[in-house]
């Protein structure tokens, strides 16, 4: 059986929401730092001072600034690694789920599960409910290479949340 997902994706993934977070906290605490030394400066000065102006001057625009970096880098860069390291830690230790399919094509077009990009295997299965075959799409990441599958080939494929963990390729006795 030919391992499609890695251990080391969840701890990669770990890594990288670790890194991230660790970068925001710094800009949080120079921005903290800028403020405590406005903060002094400000309290530092005679009252009515014409210098309050120039720690106005400073500090609202650095906030700006920073209220504007954070809604950007948490609402897009940090929720995407966030939801990205929740998809992964949850492939790990999910339901595996086992299937047999003739594998028909690769489909390049992004599609998304639970907010991470995905790109899809078709495979042609039997439903045993339904009593026909269909078409079923089964995702891999985008950033990750297609498994070199055969097509019109026959394959035993492991998912997990619709996601492959893994495959390979079942021989048809005749």
């Amino acid at each position: 059986m030919t391992e499609y997902f890695k251990s080391e994706f969840v701890e990669n993934a770990k890594k990288q929401r670790n890194r991230v977070l660790i970068f925001y906290f710094s800009v949080l605490f120079v921005f903290v730092a800028l403020c405590v030394a406005a903060l002094i400066w400000y309290v530092g000065l005679p009252y009515a001072s014409p210098e309050i102006l120039k720690v106005k001057l400073v500090i609202y625009p650095i906030t700006a600034v920073f209220v504007i970096f954070s809604f950007l880098y948490l609402g897009i860069k940090f929720k995407r690694v966030r939801k990205y390291y929740a998809l992964v830690k949850r492939i790990s230790v999910g339901l595996k789920e086992k299937t047999t399919a003739e594998f028909l094509r690769y489909d390049d077009a992004v599609s998304t599960k639970d907010g991470v990009d995905m790109k899809s295997l078709i495979f042609y299965e039997w439903n045993k409910y339904k009593k026909e075959y269909f078409e079923r799409k089964v995702l891999v990441f985008f950033e990750e290479d297609f498994p070199v599958l055969n097509e019109k080939t026959t394959y035993e494929f492991t998912t997990v949340g619709n996601v492959l963990f893994s495959y390979e390729e079942k021989e048809i006795l005749s």
